[in-house]
């Protein structure tokens, strides 16, 4: 005969780590779809807030060795100056470059990534993380490439 009270609990949490799963699958990716959208619905009250045009860039295929340039355009929606503090590459192969200068409410500008595909091989993500004075102080961009070491 089966004791129900061995299957019971052990059934609930089997149930609960696969919910634990499910939900944090889908908020990661919910995020990466909708976070340019959320960065917009807030309100930045007296403080600056830094919104991107989009988070993620894909390059496509491109042969080892070449250098591809993206730009990501973005915006002050806040009410005070937007001033980012530092730009942090998650390799040595993606160079930012971006304006050192205060950004003023509603004024808008772009950040150039460059991306060296020298000893790369297959698919590649990279993440560059802005740092800034704004209510968001924290934003994160992503590039991706898929490179091929020949033509």
């Amino acid at each position: 005969m089966i004791n129900l009270n061995r299957l019971v609990p052990g059934g609930i949490l089997a149930g609960l780590i696969l919910l634990a799963l499910a939900c944090g699958r889908q908020n990661g990716s919910q995020e990466q779809r909708s976070g340019v959208h959320e960065l917009k619905g807030q309100e930045a009250q007296g403080e600056p807030l830094m919104v991107f045009d989009t988070l993620i860039h894909d390059f496509g295929t491109i042969i080892e060795g070449e250098s591809v340039v993206c730009y990501f355009n973005y915006g002050n929606e806040g009410e005070e100056d937007l001033l980012i503090t530092a730009v942090e590459a998650s390799c040595g192969c993606t160079t930012p470059n971006w304006s050192r200068e205060p950004l003023e409410p509603g004024e808008k500008e772009t950040l150039e990534i460059i991306f060296d595909a020298s000893g790369r091989n297959g698919e590649q993500r990279k993440l560059v993380t802005i740092k800034s004075n704004a209510s968001n102080q924290v934003v994160q961009l992503t590039i991706r490439a898929k490179v091929n070491n020949s033509v």
